[in-house]
């Protein structure tokens, strides 16, 4: 009885995480081939302990004793876990009705002042981007989880000096790829040279954070001629080793237990905005922040990317070759000092790579910096992005 009762429970919650991970829910992954089936850790760990006690013969003996019960919870937590995960993923897809002209979702004026466009790339991708005010160009490079929200306080503050263009790239924000597309750095660095092209922007001012770095720098290492000044923060442009924290992070949160995490639950999204930002996001621009990864078939690109960090390490090598390139253009450096993801080291290496560099330290700002100290950077951005006047004032 014991036997037949600890692999009837093994046998029930294998089925039920099969057909549960096998539902709909499950292909919105598909975009990315790189991501393994959700199901495969818990599956895989039932089937594993099941296959052992059965060819040990232990079931038997151990079942009435703590460790036997032990593992009959262990079972159960994990058909928990998916059945939770399943709830969780079927109720993240009630997302409201798409929004106005066209758009995938509503995005409020009162949060992002400003009108979407989009362009359609020769290469197959639909780019959403806003393009706002006059003046010098500051083209925005947003990391991830995010799209281009996150610059709307910078781009409010400095579209009355500036032309502020910032773009979602292919499966971020409101942009979609073409069939085929791999949703790689090198990839996205390649849209942002094509929209580039595209719409004609010279003399450009990139203003990167996060994986904007290395896939703007990685642009701008390609073609320095068309970028003028750098503004970058609490971001890299070289490969990372898994021994350092960044490295360990992309381990975890890109392995299967943050995709597990992410695809069900959306908690890599979730997790990275409230915890990247030292004041309290408001309910409405943390929601929105979220908002592109909510349903399923759009939420595995912010799994992705955290193992990417250590996965593309060749492009990280082209991008850091690259800064030679770039060595004498200007730098603002923003870095957010609570930002344990990008420790001190990774500012003096870019300090290092551009001698004429500004550096503003933040220390009351973690990893979204310009969510804590947006006027500090407009006001830094509008003194430095401008340039010089003819006559040299």
């Amino acid at each position: 009885m014991a036997r037949v009762t600890w692999v009837a429970w093994a046998v029930l919650v294998l089925i039920v995480t099969v057909i549960v991970e096998a539902m709909p829910h499950t292909r919105g992954i598909g975009f990315v081939p790189q991501l393994r089936l959700v199901w495969v850790v818990p599956a895989s760990a039932i089937v594993a302990i099941g296959a052992t006690c059965a060819a040990w013969r232990f079931v038997p003996r151990v079942v009435d004793r703590p460790r036997g019960r032990l593992g009959l919870a262990l079972i159960a937590i994990l058909g928990l876990i998916e059945v939770a995960g399943f709830a969780a993923a079927v109720a993240s897809e009630r997302v409201g009705p798409p929004g106005p002209d066209g758009l995938a979702f509503e995005i409020p004026r009162a949060l992002f002042d400003a009108d979407h466009r989009f362009l359609d790339l020769p290469s197959g991708a639909r780019i959403h981007y806003v393009d706002v005010g006059t003046g010098p160009t500051l083209l925005f490079l947003h990391g991830n989880p995010a799209w281009s929200f996150q610059w709307r306080d910078l781009i409010a503050g400095l579209h009355g000096s500036f032309r502020c263009v910032a773009l979602d790239y292919p499966g971020f924000g409101l942009s979609t790829a073409a069939p085929g597309y791999g949703f790689t750095p090198r990839e996205q660095s390649r849209v942002v040279e094509e929209f580039v092209d595209r719409l004609g922007l010279r003399d450009i001012t990139l203003v990167m954070q996060d994986w904007g770095g290395p896939i703007g720098l990685g642009f701008a290492g390609r073609r320095p001629e068309l970028v003028r000044q750098l503004v970058l923060g609490n971001t890299w442009a070289w490969p990372t080793a898994t021994s350092e924290v960044r490295g360990k992070f992309s381990v975890i949160a890109g392995g299967p237990i943050g995709e597990f995490a992410q695809i069900n639950f959306n908690g890599f999204a979730l997790f990275g905005v409230r915890n990247g930002v030292v004041r309290t996001l408001p309910p409405e621009v943390l929601a929105l922040y979220v908002r592109p990864f909510r349903p399923i078939a759009t939420r595995g690109i912010a799994a992705f990317y955290p193992g990417q960090i250590t996965a593309a390490t060749d492009y990280f090598t082209e991008v850091e070759a690259g800064l030679g390139r770039l060595r004498d253009r200007p730098a603002l450096i923003f870095w957010g000092l609570r930002d344990i993801g990008f420790p001190r080291v990774d500012l003096e290496r870019f300090e290092r790579a551009f001698p004429r560099h500004t550096t503003i330290e933040l220390l009351d700002a973690d990893h979204f910096f310009f969510e804590d100290a947006a006027p500090r950077i407009i006001q830094e951005i509008a003194r430095t992005a401008r340039p010089p006047a003819p006559d040299g004032r």
